[in-house]
């Protein structure tokens, strides 16, 4: 059975556990054409000293359908991103997936490792993935930078925040802290991942490296995913198969609108920043139906399967770099963080030094079966191939060697790294925030409560504080109560007439939980006096 057969398999039955939620945030019928971006000119030499802003979002399967030439679409469903393309650095990237395991994708791009050199249809960030790891978040923690992750998914999810405190980021924003309204269809909608981009770039004052991936276009694609489809789709295929393109097409404007919106805010502001956009793999489209009955590839067998179903879009925007620097890529994911690092003048590490010159030598490492076709230098591969381990390996010992160190009770376990020449970065010991930390209460309302409630015998409370999200859940007296989310400001609980008929107070507590009743974080405590009615 091939590989994104098997991680769907793997993954389908929880996701449909969520397909039925509704989206209570409703986009434009119709999007507006790309404004023209506006970019700052004038910069002075101290600005461009400073150290840019890197920004790296992950698109969920984005891919160009457009390519599919049979397929007529109403309307272009990635202008934003044809636009940019025609201006700015793009190309392609050759994906090791295909239909799923994004985090195989992000493991390349954050670590300069390839899928090449792990065992087939391995998950590096569930099974390697145990100890502090080089990646571009510790490296550039180490310059100075602000190191944020995003995921509008389960925070467990491919163990995202242990490998994601394993790479050195210093906070992780999930699921579990994002809001009930800011679903589109059955996921979290992009527009709410490049929200929350622009508020950690706000949050700090020095340079961020944010690390961002979204869920919208996420498999599944039958027709009635979204609740209005604004795009339509002509083609010989059947309507079912019809359907399924459009809405893929669908969640591709909802992908290349967020785009518009991250380029058009920080085109505005006077801080460098380079914003790098891509797809980590293309859609499956419910098992090949639309590649397939639109003739754009035969099947598996397609002699052209690795050439048309593995290599995903990327474009590079910049608000300060001059155009003449515009150029066509065609690399592997492993090579776009060096990449990114030359771009943006940032001290690099023996790793990614190394990267970058086999870059040039070797921009894409393709399945083995495809070396000699594409003429790749075996030598060369092997280099690579012993570095990776060898890195792996020395940050495995240094972890352990670490960890005797500190159950011997010595105080300089730190000390105890093996510089393993990799991207850079000692992650041990620095602090890491889930979401927003702990939730706040401000107050209360009623102050107080009557015993037994009203005449119905419920008694209405009101919590106020924040930064109240979806795992936000109000607690009474250590007991979870049924929350209802208003903003992220107040949660709200209706109480039983239990709760008030022999207590002289409440003790009212706000924990963030998980889907699977874990406790990620938890307020304060505070007591809600409970008094006889008055007669």
């Amino acid at each position: 059975m091939p590989l994104f057969f098997r991680l769907t398999a793997l993954t389908c039955g929880l996701f449909l556990l969520i397909m039925l939620q509704a989206s209570v945030y409703i986009r434009p019928p119709v999007p507006l054409p790309p404004p023209e971006i506006e970019i700052q000119t004038e910069w002075s030499p101290e600005e461009l000293q400073k150290p840019p802003n890197i920004i790296i979002l992950l698109s969920e399967a984005f891919w160009d359908i457009t390519q599919i030439k049979s397929l007529q679409f109403s309307e272009d469903p990635a202008p934003m991103f044809h636009a940019l393309q025609e201006k700015f650095t793009h190309g392609t990237l050759l994906s090791p997936m295909f239909g799923g395991g994004t985090a195989n994708v992000e493991l390349e791009v954050l670590t300069g490792h390839s899928m090449r050199f792990f065992p087939e249809d391995s998950t590096p960030y569930e099974q390697y993935i145990k100890q502090p790891t080089a990646s571009l978040a510790s490296l550039l923690a180490g310059q100075g930078y602000k190191t944020t992750a995003i995921s509008p998914f389960y925070h467990w999810f491919f163990n995202s925040s242990e490998v994601y405190k394993h790479l050195g980021f210093s906070r992780f924003i999930s699921l579990e802290y994002f809001n009930p309204d800011e679903y589109v269809g059955p996921y979290i909608g992009d527009h709410a991942v490049v929200r929350r981009i622009i508020e950690e770039s706000e949050r700090s004052s020095g340079p961020d490296f944010i690390f961002a991936n979204t869920m919208e276009n996420h498999y599944h694609y039958w027709p009635g995913k979204f609740k209005k489809n604004h795009i339509e789709v002509k083609s010989n295929m059947s309507n079912a198969v019809t359907g399924i393109a459009e809405t893929y097409a669908q969640g591709l404007s909802g992908a290349d609108r967020a785009l518009q919106e991250l380029v058009l805010h920080f085109s505005r502001l006077k801080e460098p920043t380079i914003i790098v956009f891509f797809g980590d793999h293309l859609p499956s489209l419910e098992k090949l139906l639309v590649y397939k009955d639109s003739n754009y590839i035969s099947g598996e067998d397609d002699p052209d399967f690795l050439e048309k179903m593995h290599n995903t879009p990327v474009v590079i925007w910049s608000n300060y770099l001059p155009k003449e620097a515009k150029e066509e890529l065609h690399m592997s994911p492993s090579f776009l963080g060096p990449y990114i690092l030359n771009l943006a003048k940032r001290p690099g590490s023996p790793y990614m030094d190394f990267l970058s010159d086999l870059y040039r030598k070797m921009p894409v490492l393709p399945p083995k079966t495809y070396y000699e076709a594409m003429n790749i230098d075996v030598n060369l591969v092997q280099q690579y191939e012993d570095r990776q381990k060898a890195i792996l390996e020395l940050e495995k010992q240094a972890a352990a060697s670490s960890g005797n160190a500190s159950a011997a009770g010595s105080s300089d376990a730190s000390n105890s790294a093996v510089d393993t020449g990799g991207t850079g970065g000692d992650v041990r010991g620095k602090p890491f925030i889930l979401g927003y930390g702990e939730p706040l209460i401000e107050r209360v309302s009623p102050a107080f409560l009557t015993v037994g409630g009203d005449a119905f015998g419920r008694s209405q409370l009101t919590v106020h504080g924040g930064r109240y999200g979806l795992g936000s859940t109000v607690f009474i007296n250590g007991e979870p109560q049924q929350t209802t989310w208003l903003s992220e400001a107040s949660l709200s609980i209706s109480l039983p007439k239990a709760l008030t008929a022999n207590a002289a107070t409440l003790d009212v507590q706000v924990r963030v939980v998980d889907s699977k009743n874990r406790v990620l974080a938890e307020s304060r405590i505070v007591k809600v006096p409970v008094q006889e009615k008055k007669r």
